[in-house]
């Protein structure tokens, strides 16, 4: 499930912004935000179905030598049907965030 609007929860790039909840000004790239759990990591995985894993969500989907996507029930065996993809933190860098307090 993706965030709503603008706000993410990054996850294994650095303590002092995991597990916070981030409003960034402009929305992360969907390829970049785990499909199943809504969460930015460094590393995700490009479904043949279309849909993004984090590398979390993507081992919770082996089942008895394949994959299944949590989202559509598509199934895979060969792992060249996945396109893994890395996240560099300066990327995330160059974002501007919100103030925590700006809501307020």
């Amino acid at each position: 499930m993706p965030p709503a609007a603008s706000h993410y929860t990054l996850v294994g790039f650095s303590p002092d912004l995991d597990w916070r909840p981030l409003s960034f000004v402009k929305t992360i790239p969907t390829n970049r935000v785990c499909s199943a759990c809504g969460l930015v990591r460094k590393r995700t995985a490009l479904l043949s179905c279309m849909h993004v894993l984090c590398d979390s969500c993507y081992e919770q989907c082996h089942q008895e030598g394949s994959h299944v996507c949590p989202l559509d029930g598509h199934e895979w065996r060969d792992e060249d049907e996945v396109e893994w993809r890395d996240l560099p933190p300066d990327e995330l860098l160059r974002r501007e965030v919100k103030c925590w307090n700006a809501e307020r």
